[in-house]
Formats: C-alpha cells, structure tokens, sequence
C-alpha cells in the first residue's frame, strides 16, 4: 500500500511538471516571437508576470518583486505571501525573458489529491485488516477447537478419542494419527502396569519365603549369642528389603502410600545407615556422621531411610575419599570424588527432559533419589560439584515438637 501511494504522488508530480514545462516552453516562444528587439516588455499580473529584456538593454526599475535577486538562468518553484510561483530565467542572444506563473491552484489540487490517495488507502487497508482477521479466524478456529479437544484429554487407562468429523483433510488427518498414538499408549500403560503387579508379586514371594524361615530359626531357638546377631542383621535387611519393594513399586505407579506419616530422628537413621554400610564393607567406614543435635522430622520412615541410604551409598561407591553427612537444621552429604557431570546433575535436580538411562555411574539411583525427595518435600539442591568433591543438601521440614 505505501508503494502504490508513492507511485501515485510520483507519477502525479512528475505529470504536473511535464505540463508546466510544455506550457513554459509555449509561453517562451510566443513571448521571444512577438516581443520587440528594443523595447523592454514588462507585463505584470496576479496569475502572470512577464519581462523581457532585449540584449544590451537594462533591467527595468523596479523589477517585480518575484524576480528581484534571481541569476541570468534559473528555474525553480518559489513561495511568496502564500501563493507558489513557477519561476523561469532564461537568456539566450536575444535577451533574458522572466515568467513567473502563480501555480497555488495546481498545488492545491496536489494537497487535495494527496489527501484523498492516502484516505482511500487508509480505507482499503482497514478493509483488508478486516478481511485478515475474518479469514483467519475462520482458519484458525479448527485449530483451536483441535488444541482445546486435545488440552482436555484426560490422561488414565481409558482415555477418549478426538471426534474425526474434521473438514479439512490434514486436520483429519492430525486427528487420526492422535488416536492411534492414544490407542498405543494405552497398550503401553496397560503392559507397564501388568509388568508392576507381575513384579510385585515375584519379588514379595521370596521376600516371604525369607521372613518365613526366619520365623523358624527364632522358633527353634538352637542359635548361639553370634548367629542370633547375624539373624537380627539379616531380619532388618529383609524387613527393609520389604520395603523399599513397596516404595519402589508405590513410586513406580505413582500411588500415595496412605499411611501416617511418623516422627523420626534424621541423626538416628543416617547413623544406623552408616554403621549397616560399614558391616562387611570396608568402603563403608569411609563414611563419618557429625550432628549437632537430633533433628525431628515428621515423614515417612521407609522412604525416608531409603532416600538416605541411596545418597550415602552412592556417595560411598562413587569416590575412594572420605564421605562426610553433616546435620544441622538441613543434612549435607559431601563427598571427595571427581565431581557429578551436566546429564548426572539433571537427574538428580529433576529437570525436565533428563533421562535416567543416559546417565552413567547408578542413574537410576539418582532417579529414584529424585523421586523420593519429590514426593518427601525435602528440597534438594547441589551447592558444590567440581573436581574436589560433591555437597549435596537436603532440607527437610523441621517438626513442631
């Protein structure tokens, strides 16, 4: 549109110059052909002003005022008491003719022209801005009606289809790629689950078997001092195995345990988690626990446990150097190892797009760190990572006690 304007205005100007100098040219040469080789001609009009001054003569006194001061050959436009002018100085051997024409008319034309090119392309721009935005809702509001079925898909075992009666054929097309991709992923959730409850029925069963034959050797009674240790050692690994089972399980099908949450000392568990890293694992006794006093926190006790044994644990197994669990209001878990990379770091801090199966050195361990944390609404953060080791914080709420 500002094209087609400047083009008008242009070809316009460029008309109005043409004509003036046609008629100029004219002018002149009636003026040159009739006007007398010894006289001064002087002709002085509100529309026109003409003088001629033969060669060798003098200008006349006074000279109009619309030629006082111009050059022997000059050709411009001139504004004078709000009228314009067209001025022309022409000299040649016969003498210097002077025209000065009022063109305010001619301009005035322009002005009103001008104003009315750029009011109907004003107007044809709102007119197509109106068709835009028609148009466009009309294209748009499929799409948005697709967004909006698709944004209200309920995601569960049965999820709904999106209604195929769709106009336009890529967008029917959309929709049906959809509903396949639906259809499939029901199919995935459906085996992910049957895999869940397959799984949780393999692995209690043996856990059951474990507990049961412990059950006869307490009965029994036929152990000495050592052994019944060791049975105590091996009937808390197999309660706790027991449970992480079910947080596992319970994370893995993202279910809420429903049970009542207990008030348990964080300085407790990290010390028992240490002292059960240390028995047969020289590793193990790497790890040092330093408290300034208990901390109460009101959670639940397996996952809890589990959360601090998968970080101390995998700070243990990670580094040849001392790891030390320091507990204040927060716990702090530092290591001497080589540090945690970028994808190890999106794991543990669970951002999105991070994938536990990229990740070297007990990725999933971190998922599952990840997990818990999450669910517990422990904050946890990574205030050091770099060649000199790892410090890792957690920050459980404090209960009222």
């Amino acid at each position: 549109m500002i094209a087609m304007v400047l083009t008008v205005l242009l070809i316009n100007e460029d008309l109005e110059a043409t004509m003036l100098k046609v008629e100029f040219a004219q002018e002149r040469d009636f003026i040159r052909a009739s006007a007398s080789r010894d006289t001064v001609l002087v002709w002085d009009r509100p529309g026109l002003s003409i003088v001629f001054v033969p060669a060798g003569q003098r200008p006349p006194l006074p000279m109009p005022k619309v030629f006082q001061g111009l050059p022997g050959d000059y050709s411009a436009e001139m504004d004078m008491n709000g009228d314009t002018y067209l001025v022309s100085v022409d000299t040649d051997p016969t003498g210097t003719l002077y025209v000065a024409k009022n063109i305010t008319h001619f301009e005035d034309r322009e002005t009103l022209f001008g104003i009315a090119v750029i009011l109907m392309a004003l107007v044809i721009m709102a007119f197509s801005l109106l068709l835009a935005v028609l148009s466009s809702r009309r294209i748009v509001k499929p799409l948005k009606r697709l967004a909006d079925d698709v944004s209200t898909i309920p995601a569960g075992r049965a999820m709904p289809r999106l209604e195929s009666d769709y106009v336009d054929a890529e967008l029917h097309s959309i929709v049906m790629t959809f509903n396949q991709f639906l259809g499939e992923l029901e199919s995935y959730v459906k085996r992910e689950r049957s895999l869940l409850s397959l799984a949780s029925h393999e692995l209690r069963t043996p856990i059951a078997v474990m507990s049961g034959a412990l059950d006869v050797l307490e009965r029994r009674d036929q152990l000495n001092a050592n052994d019944r240790e060791t049975l105590r050692r091996v009937r808390r690994a197999c309660d706790e195995m027991r449970d992480n089972v079910d947080i596992l399980l319970k994370l893995a099908r993202r279910e809420s345990d429903g049970k009542e949450h207990e008030l348990l000392d964080i300085v407790t568990v990290a010390r028992q988690v240490i002292d059960d890293l240390g028995v047969g694992n020289p590793a193990g006794q790497r790890a040092t626990l330093s408290a300034t006093g208990p901390l109460h926190v009101k959670t639940d006790p397996v996952m809890a446990r589990m959360l601090l044994r998968n970080l101390i644990q995998n700070a243990v197994q990670h580094t040849r150097g001392r790891v030390t669990v320091t507990i204040t209001d927060d716990i702090r878990i530092e290591d001497e190892g080589m540090g945690l990379t970028s994808e190890q770091q999106a794991v543990l801090l669970g951002k999105s797009g991070a994938s536990p199966d990229a990740v070297p050195l007990g990725g999933l361990g971190l998922y599952i760190v990840t997990l818990m944390s999450e669910r517990l609404g422990w904050p946890l953060g990574i205030e050091q990572t770099d060649t000199h080791g790892t410090l890792i914080v957690l920050t459980p709420p404090r209960a009222a006690l």
